[in-house]
């Protein structure tokens, strides 16, 4: 890759920084929720949730939004949102309902975020290079994650209305995108004006193994958050406690890290089945922290998710920019940024229903939800399927991807 197209893949990832930045106001709810005494603690800890709504608000608009302006200005809007209403608890934070609209703004910056990052790279990066930084994006949010929550951590030791500085990133940020990622081209008035119709066209013109992809996400989504809302209950009944559980936990993040920045080597191991090396991941990172009682292997529980996270969700955004054309693909993003949203709110309603209880139960389900969902992606030999279309493309036969039947 030259150099100018690295510089273009740091200018359009570097918004990926700010995708978990919503965590730092989380580690505060304690702190906050005494400035607050007469508000329930319940609606200060919304403060960690609500930004779900803004970013269920910017998916839903997100497609319109491509009709109206460059992709690169959803990007500067988005992260705008973002500095904007991250700052502006530093100044107004008497009210906790002020604070709260901020985290719908800002939720709103980060939805806009997580979806024009995939168009951007769709755009500008072809083949194995786009899989390739697909692979950053995942890392860079790993990145940011700690970044945001160290830095926010120290800031807001001694006030929590200090960690809302941490915000101020957001406009360098801003200022990278604007110098260093290209303008592109705007849709014709044509098409502005026909957007509903032409929404509509996409829809139908759908590859029929994006749905299979969109149920691949759902699957993901639901191995994480099974993970992810179970692994504490789990090792406190091994007698470890809630600082335990985040060491353990921030360390195995570094897996996650070192996956993505390392997919194109992995991609040669694992060639056209990396979304099913994925799986299979995930089945170990539940392995090791259900059967094993020491830190170690916790650890490495921990990485193994890490490895399964990047490895399917770098890889289906890949796979989708190949299936979608670049006016199919911000609709085909949006809706897989809804089935990751609607797959978190439905995993504890899923293991309600099943009758699986929280902790150990539910990790074995994990297991067995990863193993299947491995074992039918190596059968199908879908990963294939999907270079095959790719093959076809770049060969000049077939070259739109619409019509092809799952």
């Amino acid at each position: 890759m030259t150099k100018k197209k690295l510089a273009l893949a740091f200018g359009i990832l570097s918004m990926n920084l700010l995708l978990m930045s919503g965590s730092v106001v989380g580690a505060a709810i304690a702190a906050i929720s005494k400035s607050f005494p007469d508000e329930p603690i319940s609606k200060v800890q919304m403060l960690s949730t609500i930004p779900q709504l803004g970013q269920l608000i910017a998916t839903l608009i997100f497609t319109w939004l491509t009709y109206k302006i460059t992709r690169k200005n959803i990007g500067l809007l988005s992260v705008a949102f973002v500095a904007v209403s991250g700052l502006l608890p530093v100044f107004f934070n008497s009210s906790l309902n002020m604070i709260l609209a901020c985290m719908v703004a800002m939720g709103f910056g980060l939805g806009l975020i997580s979806n024009v990052g995939p168009v951007l790279l769709q755009e500008h990066f072809e083949g194995e290079q786009r899989a390739t930084v697909m692979g950053w994006a995942v890392g860079f949010n790993n990145i940011g994650m700690m970044a945001f929550t160290a830095i926010g951590g120290v800031l807001g030791g001694a006030n929590w209305r200090n960690l809302f500085w941490i915000y101020l990133l957001a406009v360098v940020i801003f200022l990278v995108v604007y110098f260093m990622v290209p303008q592109s081209p705007k849709l014709t008035n044509k098409a502005a004006n026909n957007e509903k119709t032409s929404f509509l066209s996409s829809i139908k013109g759908l590859s029929g193994y994006v749905y299979v992809l969109l149920l691949v996400t759902f699957v993901t989504s639901l191995a994480m958050m099974i993970f992810m809302s179970n692994q504490s209950i789990l090792l406190a009944a091994k007698g470890n406690g809630t600082a335990y559980t985040a060491i353990v936990t921030a360390i195995g993040n570094v897996g996650g890290i070192l996956t993505a920045f390392g997919l194109t080597y992995l991609r040669k191991l694992t060639r056209q089945d990396t979304m099913a090396w994925g799986f299979i991941a995930f089945a170990l990172s539940f392995v090791f922290v259900v059967f094993f009682a020491n830190p170690v292997m916790h650890v490495i529980g921990n990485m193994f998710s890490g490895m399964g996270i990047v490895m399917v969700n770098a890889t289906v955004p890949y796979e989708l920019s190949i299936l979608a054309n670049q006016k199919q693909f911000p609709v085909v993003i949006a809706m897989n940024t809804l089935v990751t949203s609607f797959a978190g709110v439905m995993t504890p309603v899923l293991l309600a229903v099943a009758n699986i209880s929280a902790g150990g139960a539910s990790f074995i389900a994990g297991i067995a939800i990863s193993v299947a969902a491995a074992g039918l992606l190596f059968i199908s030999r879908f990963g294939s399927r999907i270079e095959k279309i790719s093959r076809n493309r770049k060969s000049g036969h077939g070259q739109s991807p619409v019509n092809q039947g799952a």
